[in-house]
């Protein structure tokens, strides 16, 4: 599974666009849908989860261990609290959601995932966030 990452950060007047491309694995199990997936950075790998959860009301969870924990939950107009460990402690974050989409294909084996939020640290506000994943079975991997 091809996952690309798209990261569109506003904060205090400034913007900033990164891209993340890895290959990792996709499954579904009841109304959950796993997204899994390693990043390399200098510092080190991250393993990371994106779970959607497909509920009354859907919901992301974006978990990530290793080089970088953190802890972030999503759901459309809450907000979810979580959590981001550093070397200096543990901060609480929070996320609130302006929209959430999601869309699978199954029959294509690609889908897409907007997250608009605002990301708070310990209560202050750090900046509007947009993730855009799109998720696409590679043939021949």
């Amino acid at each position: 599974m091809k996952i690309t990452l798209d990261i569109h950060i506003d904060r205090e007047g400034h913007h900033e666009d990164f891209e993340l491309i890895v290959f990792g694995q996709y499954y579904k199990r009841n109304e959950t849908s796993y997204f899994i997936y390693d990043e390399v950075w200098e510092n080190g790998k991250t393993h990371t989860i994106v779970k959607y959860i497909d509920g009354g009301v859907p919901e992301v969870q974006l978990l990530r261990t290793g080089a970088l924990n953190m802890r972030l939950f999503f759901k459309e107009n809450e907000v979810m609290k979580g959590s981001y460990k550093t070397n200096i402690g543990t901060f609480t974050v929070e996320t609130s959601t302006e929209d959430l989409e999601y869309d699978w294909d199954e029959q294509m084996k690609q889908g897409k995932m907007n997250i608009n939020y605002h990301f708070f640290i310990e209560q202050i506000e750090v900046g509007t966030y947009q993730l855009q994943f799109t998720f696409k079975e590679e043939k021949g991997l």
